[in-house]
């Protein structure tokens, strides 16, 4: 038996060996293609759109469609894709992964792309610190089991032990953000180029979802003082993870700005706010926004994400002093243009938003949002992206 179990972690160690040369392989060849000029130029862009500037054209950023991943060139497809639940247990297999999908594309395109990469441990942060509990199906991002009571959410929210900050996920997440530091550090033009993004901390009532359930919605009649201390308890926990967090991330024209879903937004955090488009105005307006707001002021501003049409709520959240942006998952579901306006007004940037392959290289995209905006292009192939890449940056 014991020359079994000592055969079996030699080959995980052999297999562990072979990946870490050829993520250093990757890393030099990340080295030699880095143009930090280019980076500079970049961080300029992002200033003058994110401040509602005067820019030549918006940023663009080429991202494979959601669920894919962009088939690169020669010599780069050499390396191989890990599956999701190899990169959730490996921080070589991680850094890999993220290297080829978020920083490779925009070395060789040189589109708007930040070179910013990210621990992927999904969704459950904040969730997991807060007593929920969490597990992997198959090769799935981590979610989170609801709690099966209105006693279990009580716990949580008079609890007086404060945060379980050994739990859930999080020291997991800390140690691959330092990996990424340890490894960038070992190849210096990596080290200068590559930002490293805040992990992805949800939003007060993405995160009360998570931990309540489906039911949560009968909660803002049935217990509403309950759902307003739950929200509030998950508003400190964020508070003080984005902080710890911060230590282990890099963000070059922070605080200004910070680098999310490969792309540069304004403010400080990114809150995900996609459960509220369930909800009408007038209850965004009770519930919500009031701790959306209270985080974003003592965050120092930030931006509002959702997926879905969330259309009816923007009025509302544009009344929240420290927004600086909204990004959509699915700007499409909605009157853009109308929604571009009413955003300069208030000077909210946009991001996210993904012109027709048309609209960017005719200059109709340029014209219709000359500013406080960041476009996405989902390419049919990488020459798809070469192209528009190329007549977009000849737009003058």
């Amino acid at each position: 038996m014991r020359l079994k179990v000592r055969s079996i972690w030699i080959r995980i160690s052999i297999k562990m060996d072979a990946g870490e040369k050829n993520l250093n392989l990757l890393l030099s060849m990340v080295a030699d293609h880095v143009d930090l000029e280019h980076g500079h130029k970049v961080d300029e862009q992002y200033r003058k759109t994110l401040s509602f500037s005067e820019v030549d054209r918006p940023p663009l950023v080429v991202q494979a469609p959601f669920g894919s991943k962009l088939i690169l060139p020669e010599p780069w497809n050499r390396f191989h894709f890990y599956r999701y639940r190899e990169t959730f247990e490996s921080p070589v297999a991680m850094l890999q992964n993220l290297l080829l999908e978020r920083v490779v594309p925009g070395l060789l395109l040189k589109d708007d792309n930040p070179l910013a990469i990210r621990n992927n441990h999904g969704t459950v942060q904040i969730a997991s610190i807060l007593g929920g509990k969490w597990e992997i199906y198959e090769d799935n991002y981590p979610w989170m089991k609801p709690l099966d009571s209105i006693q279990a959410i009580e716990e949580i929210v008079y609890s007086n032990e404060g945060f379980n900050l050994d739990g859930g996920v999080l020291s997991r997440s800390i140690d691959v953000l330092e990996f990424y530091k340890k490894k960038l550090s070992e190849y210096p033009p990596c080290r200068d180029a590559i930002q490293i993004s805040l992990p992805d901390l949800q939003g007060p009532m993405d995160t009360a979802e998570q931990l309540w359930g489906s039911s949560i919605y009968y909660a803002f009649s049935d217990t509403p003082d309950l759902l307003e201390r739950l929200l509030a308890k998950i508003v400190e926990a964020m508070l003080v993870v984005s902080e710890i967090f911060r230590r282990h991330t890099h963000d070059r024209i922070d605080p200004f700005a910070n680098t999310q879903h490969g792309y540069v937004i304004p403010g400080r955090l990114l809150v995900r706010d996609d459960s509220s488009i369930m909800l009408s105005p007038d209850t965004y307006e009770e519930f919500v926004r009031p701790h959306m707001a209270r985080l974003l002021h003592e965050i120092g501003a930030g931006s509002i994400h959702f997926c879905g049409n969330g259309e009816h709520l923007i009025s509302k959240m544009l009344k929240i002093r420290d927004l600086r942006g909204l990004d959509f998952g699915d700007g499409h579901l909605m009157d853009i243009n109308g929604i571009y306006k009413i955003c300069s007004e208030h000077k909210v940037v946009i991001t996210n938003i993904r012109p027709s392959r048309d609209d960017l290289i005719s200059g109709k995209a340029k014209r219709d949002f000359p500013t406080g905006i960041v476009f996405t292009y989902n390419p049919e192939n990488f020459d798809d992206a070469f192209e528009v890449v190329r007549a977009y940056r000849s737009l003058m």
